[in-house]
Formats: C-alpha cells, sequence, structure tokens
C-alpha cells in the first residue's frame, strides 16, 4: 500500500514546517481551519518517533494551537491522533480539530462499550 503522506503530499500544499514535520489542512476538515501535522519520516505509530523528535512534535501542538486560538476566535483545540488500526497505508499524524463551545462535537460519538482488563493495564505502568 502506497502512503499518502510519503508520496502524494505536495510542496504547496504545505502550510508550515519543522525540521521533522510538516503542517498541511485536512482534505476532508471536521471543522474549518482543520490542520494535520505529518511526520517528514515515515512512521507507522507514535512509539517509533524517536524521544527528541516526540518534543518537537509536542512543541509543534503548543505552538500551532496558540496561533489557531489567537487568529480563529475559537475556544478550543481538540489534539487526537489515530494509528495502527485506524490508518493502516499512512504514517503516524496528528489532527488539531478547532472548537467551540456549541460545535456538537461530542454530541455525535457513540462508542460500543468493551470490556478491557484494567487491572492487567494498571500492573504494566
Amino acid at each position: 500500500m502506497t502512503c499518502i503522506f510519503c508520496h502524494q503530499l505536495k510542496e504547496e500544499d504545505i502550510l508550515y514546517q519543522t525540521e521533522h514535520f510538516k503542517v498541511v489542512w485536512d482534505i476532508d476538515p471536521v471543522q474549518t481551519g482543520h490542520l494535520l501535522i505529518i511526520s517528514k519520516e515515515h512512521y507507522d505509530t507514535l512509539s517509533q518517533i524517536p524521544s527528541a523528535v516526540r518534543y518537537e512534535l509536542s512543541d509543534l501542538e503548543v505552538f500551532l494551537t496558540d496561533k489557531l486560538c489567537q487568529t480563529l476566535a475559537i475556544d478550543g483545540v481538540t489534539t487526537a491522533c489515530n494509528d495502527r488500526l485506524f490508518d493502516a497505508g499512512t504514517h503516524f499524524h496528528v489532527h488539531l480539530i478547532p472548537r467551540f463551545r456549541s460545535d456538537g462535537f461530542w454530541d455525535q460519538i457513540s462508542l460500543a462499550q468493551v470490556q478491557l482488563d484494567l487491572h492487567r493495564f494498571l500492573k504494566a505502568l
């Protein structure tokens, strides 16, 4: 499977970049101003990204969130990432979604509850 971020991202689509990341508009935005932060090197999961590069990602998320809030008069930003099962064939990326108090974002979400062994998780910590 061909990675869309490695092979189909055009230079003119890049809004901002750092040493390790590119920022683009989401092509199917949840909300106006929906951004994607995409690593320049292909990683499938967050855990594959070297620690120092993850720090850069965190700083970039804060920088972009501040810019979105300062320029678009929004109430906040939801940050989300999907890896493994949810984005097969693409590499790890982060969504920054502008939010408004009455946007109904969470109102549309309905998840089937699955029983998980939380004790096993706590032991792993």
